[in-house]
């Protein structure tokens, strides 16, 4: 019973969980697409690679849409799911307001730039777009300097440093060439998007605005005064008396004693209350 009721009286915990899983739902439904294409050719026994991009080919454009879903096998998969996976749900935490946009424009151009400057042949998987991805959170923390990014950016720059000799034409059977263009196309999508990105840095406290003149005499009355959070002087009339404590007048209740106030004859009525060796006059 009482884990139960832990759980329900906490709605902070759940409201944050369930953001994380949607920030996580994208990139799962791309990553459960991948799996599910390499089980199909597993059980089937056969190789969609001919969906694969082929560079410069008129046949090879619609390889754009399907080459990252597209695998060699499951080692191949496994290290471009986890990375693709990470880079996404940072973007949609750190950027959600243009993740789609950001999303959709580099799985795009890493592929049109891929076909356009790759060497010939069958490329597939979802490298290029990963490529993309890091470099477009490695511009954007660096470009703004943001804490939030930069510590990003350099985290990812140290983890995922080795990935910088997937740029370089070191083994015949990657294609370097789809991981540069999808990197420049990441870069390309921050300096684009430079003025949409919103980082939230640490604002500087701003410095409390203190009336110089107070809303009454309060020096010259045999009763106490009050003070707000800024240390302003209160005027008696803005407070209302409940249960032996004061409070702010709400907006509307101030714009009803005004209609009230208005129609009334002038009187003047006085109310006190006493507090130890103090009476409170609000009249």
């Amino acid at each position: 019973m009482s884990k139960k009721n832990q759980s329900t009286g906490n709605p902070a915990v759940k409201t944050e969980g369930r953001h994380f899983f949607y920030s996580m739902a994208p990139a799962l439904l791309a990553a459960f697409l991948m799996l599910f294409l390499l089980f199909v050719e597993w059980i089937g026994n056969f190789s969609l690679a001919s969906l694969g991009l082929r560079p410069r080919e008129l046949r090879g454009l619609p390889g754009i849409l399907f080459f990252p879903f597209l695998h060699a096998g499951m080692l191949h998969l496994a290290s471009n799911i986890f990375p693709f996976i990470l880079l996404s749900t940072l973007i949609y935490n750190t950027l959600k307001p243009i993740f789609w946009k950001v999303w959709g424009f580099t799985f795009l151009l890493s592929g049109l730039w891929t076909w356009c400057f790759a060497r010939p042949g069958i490329v597939i998987g979802a490298s290029a777009w990963v490529y993309a991805l890091l470099g477009f959170l490695l511009v954007a923390g660096f470009m703004r300097l943001g804490r939030k990014m930069m510590v990003i950016a350099g985290g990812l720059a140290f983890l995922y440093g080795g990935m910088v000799y997937g740029l370089l034409p070191i083994k015949s059977g990657i294609s370097w060439e789809g991981h540069l263009m999808g990197l420049l196309s990441g870069c390309l999508a921050a300096w684009y998007w430079r003025m949409e990105i919103n980082i939230h840095q640490e604002k500087p406290v701003s410095e409390l605005k203190i009336d110089n003149e107070a809303p009454y005499a309060y020096w010259m009355q045999n009763a106490p005064h009050f003070i707000d959070s800024n240390r302003q002087v209160i005027h008696p009339d803005d407070l209302v008396w409940e249960n032996g404590k004061p409070r702010l007048r709400t907006d509307e209740e101030k714009l009803s004693s005004n209609e009230l106030n208005s129609e009334a004859p002038q009187t003047n009525q006085v109310a006190s209350y006493r507090q130890g060796p103090w009476t409170i006059t609000i009249s």
